[in-house]
């Protein structure tokens, strides 16, 4: 038995192999673009990670400090047009409740005995981290730097 392929017309074989270059180089560049950004949170994922599970040795003024530390970066993802509103809106709202969580407390004072209130509100904070990360494409082999 033999088989008979058919010649590909020059117009659809010069598509597929426009298509095939440009490709990969679409996808790189929605992260090139945000790779400012997304070093910048990259440098922020310790203190992330910090803020969803303080240590029990950590004071009220500790958290602040790291909430205090992730400002410039919010505001930055706040302007990027890459990320919707409502993602931004979440990251800032985390971080606002959480703020809120601590008003009128000392900073001296042991943060241990409000890591119960304040878990669902650490932990919304890491789940929008993580989305605004997801929405930027940015790589995970980012190391702080």
């Amino acid at each position: 038995m033999r088989v008979y392929a058919r010649t590909m017309s020059r117009t659809a074989l010069v598509s597929i192999l426009v298509g095939a270059l440009l490709t990969p180089a679409c996808g790189r560049s929605s992260a090139a673009t945000n790779a400012p950004l997304c070093q910048d949170l990259a440098n922020l994922q310790a203190t992330v990670v910090f803020l969803s599970i303080p240590p029990t040795t950590a004071t009220v003024g500790e958290v602040r400090g790291a909430l205090d530390k992730l400002d410039s970066t919010w505001a930055a993802v706040h302007d990027d047009e890459a990320v919707p509103d409502v993602e931004d809106d979440a990251l800032l709202g985390a971080q606002e409740d959480y703020r809120d969580a601590l008003e009128g407390i000392g900073d001296n004072d042991s943060f241990a005995p409000y890591v119960a209130t304040t878990a669902g509100t650490a932990q919304g904070l890491e789940r929008s981290f993580e989305a605004v990360r997801v929405r930027l494409v940015c790589p995970s082999y980012l190391q702080p730097g």
